[in-house]
């Protein structure tokens, strides 16, 4: 199995089952928003890349993973805070996490920055993660 596949379904089911992070989202947390309307915040997949990383005897790879947090509304949705916890949960929850993958090794999943931005509509926060992870191929 493709292992930034496996990474990312695997990421999505960390934060689902999250207390922390479920305390904003609930099981909010999508590979792809679905189509329509969408109640904030929630958290989605965004781009990956990986990088061949092979050493002595193991293929590996280094994939980068972003990961999007997006809020908008009254309170402190209105402000960046709801957006900022939310990333401090997700940020949390996977840095230096021990997630089992099915056909794969995960050697290391490590947060490597988060950026905040109000979209251009002037109302949408949003929180962009980066998670960068040492998978081992069998």
């Amino acid at each position: 199995m493709d292992p930034t596949y496996e990474l990312s379904a695997a990421i999505i089911s960390r934060l689902k089952a999250d207390a922390d992070v479920a305390a904003f989202v609930g099981t909010r947390v999508y590979n792809r928003p679905p189509d329509g309307a969408l109640t904030p915040p929630y958290i989605s997949m965004g781009p990956s890349d990986a990088i061949t990383d092979d050493a002595d005897c193991i293929d590996g790879l280094e994939v980068t993973l972003q990961i999007d947090c997006w809020s908008w509304g009254s309170g402190e949705a209105f402000s960046d805070a709801q957006v900022r916890k939310l990333s401090g949960a997700v940020r949390a929850s996977l840095h230096e996490a021990e997630i089992a993958l099915p056909n794969n090794a995960l050697a290391s999943l490590r947060h490597r920055i988060t950026r905040y931005q109000r979209e251009s509509d002037g109302a949408t926060n949003r929180a962009i993660i980066s998670v960068t992870a040492l998978v081992e191929m069998p």
